[in-house]
């Protein structure tokens, strides 16, 4: 029997080559893929670094405020270290987890301790990290709802996750989009799915299976600039213009909804323990 990754939910239902979990929403593939990400040659700076600075900056500003003290952060899918060498910047303690080789070369080339294991299987001591961070991750797990257990497990009493994740209520709308040819004459693709596509739902109702509490989501800000070369001849400024202005017209959305409502591209995530 099939069972949903995220929250364990039996029998998902088939939806056009893919399985949704009737429990959680969770939009799945039968079969889990564990090929790493290629990018054209000098595109992986700018996705896992550049374009999220900013980002990487209001996650550390946010976990900052909770511990001003810092302490010790775990940054799971660290790739080449760019949150992680922000957080040493502000005093974290700060360690990673990078399946990918290369990237975990570089991060620990740059001064960091990775485990290159699933989170799940790496055997970090239990109750150690004050915080942990997961950028895009959990779509990319193959059981995303035993990470976020044992990420509860691997945080100290009162520790914090903070998580952002593509939000697959938008990326599945503009898939079909894109499938009807709508932005065939400007050569974009902007859709993003990946094996485990996450809705706000999913999100939350597995991070309350793990243990968290006060769990808090919200329209992300996009990454800057068109990292993934998606907008095709629109080009990288007016991608970048469409997806901002397109993050307020979400946010509005979201605000008189009374928060019920989440159309952006991505989500932020955050609980405690």
């Amino acid at each position: 029997m099939t069972c949903c990754p995220a929250c364990g939910g039996p029998d998902p239902a088939p939806r056009g080559g893919l399985l949704e979990c009737g429990d959680c929403g969770l939009v799945f593939t039968p079969v889990f893929s564990v090929s790493p990400a290629v990018y054209a040659p000098g595109l992986e700076e700018g996705i896992y670094d550049g374009a999220k600075a900013a980002l990487f900056s209001e996650a550390l500003d946010i976990l900052g405020a909770a511990f001003p003290r810092r302490g010790r952060l775990l940054d799971i899918g660290c790739a080449s270290g760019g949150l992680m060498k922000s957080a040493a910047a502000r005093g974290w303690e700060v360690s990673g987890v990078e399946l990918d080789a290369a990237l975990a070369d570089k991060a620990e080339a740059a001064g960091f301790e990775v485990s290159r294991r699933p989170v799940e299987e790496a055997g970090l001591p239990p109750g150690t990290y004050d915080a942990a961070t997961v950028f895009e991750v959990f779509s990319q797990m193959e059981k995303p709802g035993a990470a976020s257990a044992e990420i509860f497990r691997l945080l100290k009493p009162g520790g914090r996750i903070y998580a952002r994740e593509f939000n697959a209520g938008f990326h599945l709308a503009l898939r079909r989009i894109e499938m009807s040819g709508l932005f065939r004459p400007f050569g974009a693709y902007p859709s993003v799915l990946h094996d485990r596509n996450f809705r706000a739902a999913a999100l939350r109702i597995m991070l309350e299976r793990a243990g968290f509490r006060n769990i808090r989501i919200r329209n992300s800000r996009p990454t800057a600039g068109d990292p993934y070369r998606t907008g095709g001849r629109l080009g990288g400024l007016l991608t970048a213009a469409i997806k901002v202005l397109y993050y307020y017209m979400a946010q509005a959305v979201w605000l008189a909804s009374f928060g019920r409502i989440y159309a952006g591209s991505a989500l932020i995530v955050t609980a405690e323990k």
